[in-house]
């Protein structure tokens, strides 16, 4: 008995299937997004236990328990900060994140977040790490 063998060509295209290729995306941005840390200088932020990461601040502001101060990594002099923020006030919907050390005493926060507030800013947050119980 003779098989009858035919040579004709295939017309459909073999594609991966789509499954695939959402999956590997998927894995390629979970991988990248891991990359993404936060950028800044060092500092022991205090502890909350209602901390909610904000992801979409635009100003960052440093203050140390010895008085230094930093807007976005730049070093400033206190009496120089409102003119700066001026300078770089776009919206009222721009955030200003402030990072400051456990150390320093409430008062000179609020009046850090008086001279924000006179710049024209309304989005103020404090920065915070993780709550570690003892």
């Amino acid at each position: 008995m003779r098989l009858r063998v035919s040579k004709q060509r295939i017309s459909t295209t073999m594609l991966i299937s789509m499954s695939d290729v959402v999956f590997l995306l998927l894995i390629f941005l979970l991988i990248a997004s891991n990359f993404a840390s936060q950028t800044g200088l060092p500092i022991k932020l205090p502890g909350s236990s209602t901390a909610v990461r904000q992801s979409y601040q635009t100003l960052l502001i440093t203050y140390y328990s010895d008085d230094r101060l930093f807007l976005s990594e730049q070093p400033v002099i206190m009496s120089e900060l409102p003119q700066k923020l001026q300078q770089q006030y776009q919206s009222s919907e721009q955030v200003v994140r402030i990072a400051t050390e456990s150390s320093v005493p409430v008062q000179k926060l609020i009046n850090l977040m008086d001279i924000i507030r006179a710049a024209g800013f309304e989005r103020i947050f404090v920065a915070t790490g993780e709550k570690t119980e003892k």
